[in-house]
Parts: structure tokens; sequence; C-alpha cells
């Protein structure tokens, strides 16, 4: 079913939010012939000496390095005030709808209890009111929010290459206690143990076209 996408937009608030949810299915993606273009709204860069104000950015772009990405857009909206500039964010996805073109959108959760994670989802749909594919991916993160899958991506064959673009946020394994590779492998494990696969990533439809 997803080799009929083959122009890909996934959108996140923060440089590490679509390799964490989906970089295992854009890695399919990308194997399969598929175009995939990431769009981020935030550098972050809040969380940085001035010296260090890049740290994510180059971090971000060597990881969709590493995944094959087409493109990766990044602005400059400050972190965790995201709602506050929902129309600028619109405007920017309508642009990226006309375009881009694209029949697949990978958004967060729309109830991800994070702000930013929600602005960008909500903003998304109000966008994207064609005949896009929508999926909600899944954000590790700390905070306990229910996220039940209703579809579930077989990526066995790429948990190394998501494995490997995550790991090139040395920033986020030194801050975070959840961000490092045995956690990122048990989601994988565990959305596989619920789906009959040995590694998946676990997705929300919002509305599907193939």
């Amino acid at each position: 079913m997803l080799d009929t996408y083959k122009n890909i937009l996934a959108l996140g608030a923060h440089p590490d939010d679509v390799e964490l949810g989906c970089a295992g299915l854009i890695a399919k993606c990308v194997n399969s012939g598929a175009e995939v273009y990431v769009a981020v709204m935030s550098k972050c860069d809040d969380q940085f000496d001035e010296s260090e104000k890049e740290t994510l950015i180059g971090e971000c772009r060597r990881a969709a390095s590493v995944l094959g990405i087409s493109e990766t857009f990044i602005y400059d909206f400050p972190n965790k005030e995201l709602p506050e500039h929902r129309i600028e964010i619109m405007d920017i996805y309508n642009r990226y709808q006309r375009e881009l073109n694209p029949d697949l959108v990978l958004i967060p959760f729309l109830d991800d209890p994070h702000q930013d994670h929600s602005a960008v989802a909500y903003s998304a749909i109000r966008t994207f009111r064609g005949t896009e594919t929508i999926l909600q991916y899944e954000i590790l993160r700390h905070g306990s929010y229910t996220f039940t899958p209703t579809l579930f991506v077989d990526i066995s064959k790429y948990i190394e290459k998501k494995l490997k673009a995550l790991n090139c946020y040395k920033s986020q394994i030194k801050r975070r206690a959840y961000f490092d590779e045995e956690s990122f492998k048990a989601l994988a494990r565990t959305r596989g143990a619920q789906s009959g696969y040995n590694y998946a990533e676990g997705f929300v439809i919002y509305k599907m076209f193939w």
C-alpha cells in the first residue's frame, strides 16, 4: 500500500520529532522510490549557549542524510510557542500544498499534550483538506498519554536505519533520559509485538486515500 505514495511531507515541531515518530516509514518509502520532504517549525536553539545555537540543525540535517530525505525545511518559530504562530504555520503549509502537492502527510498525534506538537498537527489538518492521506505519528517523550495505533507499519528491515538517524542527535542523548537506543528499539518492538512484526511503527489514521 505504501508504494502508492510518491510525494511525502513529514511535519514536525522540533528537529527530532519526525525521526522519533516515523523514521522507519520514511526509510521504507524512500527505498520504494518516494520523494520525502521534512518541515520543522522550531530550531529549539533556546536549549543551547550562543556558541552552540546551530547544534540541533546540524544533527537534523545529518539524520535527514541517513534517511535519504529529499529536502529539509527548518524554521525559526520560538520553541514552546507554536500555538501563537498557527496562522503563519498554516501559510507555510498552504505553500507546501501548492508547490509540493504531497499525497501523504505525516503529523504528530493530535492529542499529544505538548502544545507545539498539537499546534503543528492541527495546523496541518486545517490546511491539507484535499485527497492527501494524513497519518498521525507517535513521539516518545516524558509524560504519559494514550496512543492507540490504528495502522502498523513493518519497519523490521529499517530499524537499524531509524536508530542510526536518531543517534545523530548527540545533544538530545546527553540531555534526555528517554532518548536512547534501548528506548527507541523497545517501543518499535512493542508495536511489532502488537502487530505481528519484529519491529513496527504505529500510526493513527486521520484520513486515508490509496
